[in-house]
This record gives structure tokens, C-alpha cells and sequence, in this order.
């Protein structure tokens, strides 16, 4: 992608990198405190730090190393080879299906405010405002990125500030058998509902290029923005999970405990710049970082290159054009997406496997590199911890098997067999030119 753009301070990286994340404990909050009740909090804490900090090492070590294009597709394709990246891109496509999730969810939003208003039509109109912002550019969409962001943190914080306030006696019953209606089971099974969530401010990566001191302000803004999730998350999930009368909001939205602290015109200011705004903030970052592999991929061969085309701001509009239409078609024609989504669960994971296997590379195949680089650490810690990792990685992707039907998995591999197969028989059959812009 050309870029005639600014380089992007540490700030507007952690913008772009929180604000990815941000809207992860406002569409799941319900899952959450209906798998573990009170301890939700402890839930989200347990999937930052497992999901955006250890998960995502490989992202952040490498973003140390190198200033790059194509985001985690070049991770892979530099550590593994040409076809191991190719596959990579391909299972990636899927995640732009996790976009319309969001943009149904902005409409409903909406709609709870101005019940007259379509909420399928809300979504596809202000999901076509951020199609328009981010075709202006790279550096007009972090502008705008960068105010929403705050605004949307804020709320969160006056949200939880208000919660307590409302408290229930036990909010710290901690050692209390209670505390934990689900058990162990119903932890383990909110930290996996939550974990994926956790892993956006990673995707910042994709900015490597266009980022001021990349090497450095990359895995900083990744690090810090894990710090500010962690606060909101936990404080946010703390609140949700232990005010009065919680137990019957357990497995309900965000708005449905924000109504009972905020009365009238209140209530509307925090819907709109509480969860509405928070999911505003990572689609309107998303189109840029999610699409980062694929357009990398698509400048190789992987898939026609003529998808890869710019406008003179230097955008693949015809990417970004297919990512709003997958959002905005479903909702016109009243299709709900979260069946789509689930066909996403396993190409998510394996690519996550593949980023795993890649960082165990590393040291050896970038050993100057790795020594230069402002984050890394000895051998033996390193290899240990990618070993935890691989351990969560099973793991999670066994739960995630074990929470779908057998016709959801069975087209999970199928999806992922097709895609692999159409990457194979492409580098075989020499459409691709493998060339990385990394330095």
C-alpha cells in the first residue's frame, strides 16, 4: 500500500491499538457474567493477560525487530516461507466477517435510544460513515480515531465510577463459593468467550510502516493498550458483576445495568458514547488493521492484484469496499451474521498457531536482529514461554471444538481446507511474486 501519510506517534498507535479493543467488554460482557457471575472481572483479567499479552509475543517480538508492510502475513512469510504466509492471508479473510457483528450491534444501540429507528438500516448508514472516513486516508482516519477513543474510555470510566456507588455488601466476597456460580468450568469458559477479544491491539502491527520509530512505538502501544484494557475491562466487569440486584442481569447487555444507574437523557448520553462509540472506535481502526495481511497478500500474487488497487489517498478501496459490503448486505437483507462467524472459530485459532510457530524461529533465523531489537529476553525464558503459549493455544482451540455443533465444525474444516488447497495450487501454478517491503 503507498502511503504518503505522516508517521503515526505513540499515541495515535495507542488510539488505533485500544481502540481495536476497547468495545471487547461491551459485546461480552453478557457472556461473561452468565458463564462466572461475580468473578467476571477476574475473567477478563485472566484473557488480557493470557490473549494480549502472552498470546500475542510473536507479534510483539517481531514488531521489535523489523519496520514492515503486511502486517502478520509478513511475520509468518519471513520466518516460515512464501507458501506458510500465502496460507495465512487466506485463513485470514474470514475475520472480515467479524466486522458485520459490530456494525449489527451499532444499529441495535441505536435503535434502543430511537425505537422509530431501523436498526438494521442504522447499522448500514453509520457503518458507511466509517467506510467514507476511511477512505480519506490513513492519517484523517487516526484523527478521528484518536478523539473517539477518548470519548469512549471516558464513558466507560464515568460508567464504572457511578457503579460504585451501587455496590452490593459481598462485591468482595472473593473466597466465597458464590462468587463463582459456575465453578471452575464456568471461569475457563468465560476466559475463552472473552480471550479473542483481547488479542486486538495487536493488529496495530499492520501500521509498522507508517508508525514513527515502529521498532520501538509498536510493541509499546500494544503493551500500554493492554494496560488500559486491562483497567477498563476488570473495573467495568467488577461493576457489572456485583452491583446490587446483579444476578438478574447476569447474561444482559451493558445497557441493561448502565439503565438502572443513569435516569433519562443521561442514560442516552452513556449509550451513545459508551457502547455505541466503543464499537464505532474498532471498526473504524479495523478496516485499516484487519485488511493489513490480505493487502500484503494480494501485492504477492495470493489472491488478483487488481483487488489491491488505491484511491489517491493511498487506500485499497476496492478491499475496504468489499469488507463494508460483507457488513452492510446482511443487514439489508435482515441475515443475522453471528451464524456466519461461527465458521470462524478454527481459522482463527490455527492462524494463531501459525504466528506460535513462526516466533520459535526467531532468535536463530534473526539472530542480529534479535539482539538489537528493545524486547527480547534470554533463550530459555523465551522458549518457555512460547511453550505456555502453545499449551493455551490447544487448549483454546479444543474449547472453542467443543462449543460448536458438529455441522459448525465440520465446515470449519472445510473452510480451512479450501483455503489452504486454492494457496497451494496458486504457488504452484506461479501466480505469486513474493517480494516483502521489510526493514
Amino acid at each position: 500500500m503507498k502511503s504518503n501519510q505522516k508517521g503515526f506517534n505513540l499515541p495515535s498507535l495507542v488510539a488505533i491499538s485500544a481502540g481495536g479493543a476497547v468495545s471487547g467488554v461491551v459485546t461480552t460482557i453478557m457472556l461473561a457474567t452468565q458463564a462466572t457471575g461475580p468473578s467476571a472481572w477476574m475473567s477478563y483479567c485472566i484473557a488480557v493477560l493470557i490473549g494480549g499479552i502472552l498470546r500475542v509475543l510473536p507479534v510483539i517480538f517481531f514488531a521489535g525487530m523489523f519496520r514492515y508492510k503486511g502486517g502478520n502475513y509478513t511475520l509468518v512469510t519471513a520466518s516460515l516461507g512464501e507458501l506458510a504466509g500465502g496460507i495465512y492471508a487466506l485463513w485470514w479473510l474470514p475475520m472480515f466477517v467479524s466486522r458485520g457483528v459490530a456494525a449489527s450491534a451499532m444499529g441495535q444501540y441505536l435503535n434502543s435510544l430511537f425505537p422509530q429507528l431501523d436498526a438494521n438500516l442504522a447499522g448500514v448508514l453509520i457503518t458507511t460513515l466509517i467506510f467514507i472516513i476511511n477512505l480519506f486516508g490513513l492519517n484523517f482516519m487516526v484523527k478521528v480515531q484518536r478523539k473517539l477513543t477518548a470519548l469512549s474510555a471516558l464513558a466507560l470510566i464515568v460508567f464504572a465510577i457511578a457503579g460504585m456507588g451501587h455496590l452490593s455488601p459481598n462485591a468482595l466476597a472473593v473466597s466465597s463459593a458464590d462468587y463463582y456460580p459456575g465453578g471452575t468450568l464456568g471461569m475457563i469458559t468465560a476466559v475463552t468467550l472473552v480471550i479473542q477479544a483481547t488479542s486486538a491491539p495487536s493488529l496495530v502491527c499492520g501500521f509498522s510502516w507508517q508508525a514513527e520509530n515502529p521498532k520501538r512505538n509498536i510493541p509499546l502501544a500494544i503493551l500500554i493498550s493492554n494496560g488500559i484494557i486491562l483497567l477498563l475491562y476488570g473495573v467495568v466487569a467488577f461493576v457489572c458483576g456485583n452491583i446490587e440486584g446483579a444476578a438478574e442481569l447476569f447474561g444482559k447487555p451493558l445497557t441493561a445495568y448502565a439503565s438502572r444507574m443513569f435516569p433519562g437523557i443521561l442514560f442516552a448520553i452513556f449509550v451513545f458514547a459508551g457502547p455505541f462509540m466503543t464499537l464505532f472506535v474498532s471498526m473504524n481502526s479495523g478496516m485499516a488493521s484487519v485488511s493489513a495481511p490480505v493487502i500484503g497478500a494480494i501485492h504477492n500474487g495470493w489472491l488478483p492484484k487488481s483487488l489491491g488497487n488505491t484511491n489517491k489517498h493511498g487506500v485499497p478501496w476496492k478491499i475496504y469496499t468489499l469488507m463494508w459490503l460483507i457488513c452492510v448486505v446482511p443487514l439489508l437483507l435482515n441475515v443475522s451474521l453471528k451464524t456466519f462467524t461461527a465458521y470462524t472459530v478454527i481459522t482463527q485459532r490455527i492462524s494463531g498457531m501459525l504466528l506460535l510457530i513462526s516466533a520459535f524461529t526467531f532468535p536463530n533465523r534473526f539472530q542480529d536482529r534479535w539482539e538489537a531489537a528493545p524486547f527480547h529476553m534470554p533463550k530459555p525464558v523465551y522458549y518457555t514461554l512460547l511453550c505456555v503459549i502453545g499449551v493455551i493455544e490447544l487448549a483454546t482451540l479444543f474449547l472453542s471444538v467443543r462449543n460448536v455443533s458438529s455441522a459448525v465444525f465440520y465446515g470449519n474444516l472445510i473452510l480451512v481446507a479450501v483455503l489452504a488447497v486454492y494457496a497451494f495450487f496458486r504457488y504452484r501454478n506461479g501466480k505469486t511474486t513474493v517480494h516483502m517491503e521489510l526493514e
